[in-house]
Order: C-alpha cells, then sequence, then structure tokens
C-alpha cells in the first residue's frame, strides 16, 4: 500500500504509512489498555489508555481518553487527555480537554480546545536563565 503527500489527514499526519517510516500503531475507539505504551514510531490513539506514553508522534483522536503522562516529538490532541506532556511541538484541536502541564518549543491551540494547566516554552526557560546571569561589564579579564 502505498501513500502519497496528499494522504494526510487533518492536521497535517499522515494515515497508515508515513513516507520513509513505519506503519503508525493504532489503538482503536473499542480497545481499553492499561499499562505504559512505549514505541519508537507513530502512535495514534482512538480508545482509552491508561497509563504514560513514550513515542516518536503521536495522535490522541476525537473518541480518545488518556489518563497519563506523554513524551513524544510532536504531540496531537483532538481528545481528552489527564496528564503532562513533554514536546518538541503541540497542537491542541478544536476538540481537545487537556487537564495537565505542557513543557514543548512551540505549540499552537485551536479555538475551542480548553486546557486546564500551565503552558512552559522549552526556549523561553533558557532564554531568562542566560538573561538572569549578571555581567561582569567594566570589569577586565
Amino acid at each position: 500500500m502505498f501513500f502519497s503527500k496528499k494522504d494526510k489527514t487533518q492536521g497535517g499526519h499522515l494515515s497508515g504509512r508515513r513516507q520513509g517510516r513505519e506503519p503508525v500503531s493504532l489503538i482503536s475507539a473499542d480497545l481499553s489498555v492499561r499499562g505504559d505504551l512505549n514505541s519508537p514510531g507513530d502512535l495514534q490513539i482512538d480508545g482509552f489508555v491508561e497509563g504514560d506514553i513514550q513515542c516518536q508522534s503521536l495522535t490522541i483522536g476525537p473518541s480518545a481518553t488518556v489518563n497519563g503522562n506523554i513524551s513524544a516529538e510532536d504531540v496531537l490532541i483532538r481528545g481528552t487527555l489527564q496528564g503532562h506532556i513533554e514536546a518538541v511541538s503541540v497542537t491542541l484541536g478544536t476538540t481537545a480537554h487537556v487537564s495537565g502541564d505542557i513543557l514543548h518549543d512551540t505549540i499552537a491551540i485551536e479555538a475551542g480546545a480548553v486546557l486546564d494547566g500551565h503552558i512552559r516554552g522549552r526556549n523561553r526557560a533558557l532564554s531568562t536563565t542566560m538573561n538572569a546571569l549578571p555581567h561582569d561589564e567594566g570589569q577586565a579579564a
């Protein structure tokens, strides 16, 4: 089965096989999982997961509920999450309902998304720390 770049679903994620990558692992709407999930690839959740998730790219579908912390490169949430997110890129879709803190490099929040938690950018934390360092102006080296 082959997919072209135009085979993307809403939100920029490919359905099925991402170009040059393994197929997406799927937790379907009628499946409940209790326990941590670790994958070097991409994961799509449409069912219920209770446990922490670590993967390359995570999509939580509109019908999904996740209770646990997430660590991934890219995270797209359209369903319900109760837990913290640490990711490079985070997108909260219109139907997202997140209860937990988000640590990110970039974030997009669509109108209608609900967030009960704190958002903290990693880049800003670094620049704030660097700006707080004392400057030795006027001292000879």
